[in-house]
């Protein structure tokens, strides 16, 4: 019995460790503006980031500029982009997920 306990005690923390690094932490990223994505500057899937990079330009209807729309909350690299231009959005709505590094 003592031999299966400290079985036990020791392969849980090698079983959270391999579940740790196996799935990688993302964050995802919301709009913080409403308005028509904009194709250029945008971020591609695979692009790495830095904290505060813009991500998602937008041109919002009440004043026709184009503003950033999404920024990277942290450094990472971008796994999904999930808006495209001409695409309307909303203040909220999901625009990227990105890995942290």
């Amino acid at each position: 019995m003592r031999l299966q306990s400290a079985m036990l005690i020791f392969m849980i923390p090698l079983a959270l460790a391999a579940a740790a690094t196996a799935a990688p932490a993302l964050i995802e990223v919301k709009s913080t503006l409403t308005g028509v994505v904009e194709s250029q500057p945008m971020v591609s899937a695979g692009d790495v980031v830095e904290e505060g990079q813009p991500l998602v330009y937008v041109r919002t209807a009440l004043t026709g500029s184009v503003d950033v729309a999404a920024r990277s909350p942290r450094a990472g690299v971008v796994r999904d982009v999930l808006v495209v231009s001409g695409q309307r959005i909303e203040r909220g709505d999901l625009v990227a997920r990105i890995e942290l590094r």
